[in-house]
């Protein structure tokens, strides 16, 4: 059985100094099952962070650099063809602009550039 893997808000965000307030008010939202507060929340801690942002922004740039062929051809892969081979590319995009990921963001990224052409009919 499957299930959403989690991690640390400082592997996320890095410096957790700048986001202390919006943590205290999404773990609030959290408990008080409140999502407009949650949603808030997340959105105070992503624009504080810059390693978060980096990370959002390539991820759209990376699936913006694919062509209209590439979205054809892997909607038609399995999903274990397609996460290979948009691991690849990925890979081939972080190169050409220099960036660094951790091994949980690059995982995170291809899992859902994965998940959304597997959707695209």
């Amino acid at each position: 059985m499957g299930g959403r893997k989690g991690y640390s808000l400082k592997k996320i965000v890095g410096d957790i100094r700048k986001v202390k307030s919006n943590q205290k008010e999404l773990l609030q939202g959290i408990k008080d099952n409140n999502p407009k507060k949650v949603v808030s929340a997340s959105a105070g801690i992503l624009a504080k962070s810059d390693t978060a942002l980096e990370s959002l922004a390539h991820s759209f740039l990376f699936v913006g650099s694919l062509k209209e062929k590439d979205f054809k051809r892997l909607n038609k892969e399995s999903t274990k063809e397609r996460r290979k081979q948009l691991a690849k590319k990925w890979a081939s995009y972080r190169k050409e602009k220099g960036k660094k990921f951790d091994a949980a963001t690059n995982r995170d990224i291809v899992d859902s550039a994965t998940r959304t052409l597997g959707g695209i009919k």
